[in-house]
């Protein structure tokens, strides 16, 4: 006969769950709610204990995921201008190979690209590929069988790689793309940053209509730098700018008056270029960078000291 603390079991298989829910519904509050409802469920089961607790939950809350993504789906259609997936702070892991491999699977664009994905596609590609579920559990906990869900996983790996949208350039590179588009806020001057963009870069800037921001996907070399030199050089003289960890990757946050105003981040093209700039508006979507501290480094570019 099994026996555990149900507790203890629950509080090792949170990590995983919050991962699977969070890459599954792209907002943090969601997943949180998802995660939460299994836990009830875990706690009301009066049945035998599984033998695999986790595997157990994680089906559970696979399934509330693909639940709550039906009426997700339906939300995103009123949604004013283009939606970014939510972005949340982390700490750099010592192990430079972990975190690489950690922060391809949370990179907004990669998140965006599971948007286009079915339902069931995401869920298998990310229990069997990201999570390493075996096909044996995932078929369970989807309800299909083994070769429809090696299928499925199949059709979205092959997607992903085609698509190129895992791939994450060197700490140094990221940082020093970043800096370019400080640099381009600050001065109006968009040229430096201009040598950096795929000619088929695009940009696009998640607000829900709650404040100003462009509402429709800019598409181009000369349209992006139009718009930075033309738009994002009025700025005021007094905004904060600083380096923070976002799902992974460095991202620029943005502040005014010690107020976040901004959260930029980009993909990137394998060259090196950027080929997406990311800018988050939505101040709902921001309240987790509220706290962030700033402390200024050598170069004069403001950072949090959790950075590494």
């Amino acid at each position: 006969m099994v026996s555990y603390d149900k507790e203890q079991a629950f509080e090792d298989a949170r990590p995983q769950l919050l991962g699977v829910a969070y890459r599954l519904l792209g907002t943090l509050a969601e997943a949180e709610d998802a995660v939460q409802d299994t836990a009830c469920k875990w706690f009301a089961a009066t049945d035998s204990l599984p033998d695999n607790a986790t595997a157990w939950l994680t089906s559970v809350c696979t399934n509330r995921c693909l639940d709550i993504l039906r009426s997700v789906q339906r939300k995103r259609t009123d949604y004013v201008g283009p939606w970014l997936p939510e972005q949340f702070q982390m700490e750099a892991d010592d192990n430079a190979e972990v975190q690489m491999e950690i922060a391809s699977s949370l990179t907004t664009a990669f998140l965006l690209f599971l948007e286009r994905l079915s339902p069931r596609e995401r869920a298998a590609y990310l229990l069997h590929d990201i999570f390493g579920e075996p096909f044996s559990e995932v078929a369970g906990t989807l309800g299909l069988s083994v070769e429809h869900c090696r299928k499925l996983a199949s059709r979205a790996r092959q997607m992903i790689s085609r698509e190129k949208v895992r791939f994450v350039p060197s700490q140094e590179r990221q940082n020093e793309l970043l800096d370019m588009f400080r640099t381009a806020l600050a001065t109006g001057d968009a040229g430096p940053l201009a040598a950096t963009l795929s000619a088929d870069v695009d940009l696009r800037a998640d607000s829900n209509g709650m404040v100003t921001a462009i509402q429709h996907v800019l598409a181009g070399r000369d349209a992006v730098v139009a718009f930075v030199e033309q738009v994002m050089s009025e700025v005021p003289s007094d905004l904060q700018f600083g380096l923070v960890r976002a799902n992974g990757q460095a991202s620029l946050l943005i502040r005014h008056r010690e107020k976040p105003q901004a959260l930029v981040s980009f993909a990137f093209a394998e060259t090196g270029e950027i080929q997406s700039i990311y800018i988050l508006r939505n101040p709902d979507k921001l309240e987790r960078f509220v706290s962030t501290s700033l402390t200024t480094d050598g170069a004069g570019l403001k950072k949090p000291g959790s950075l590494h």
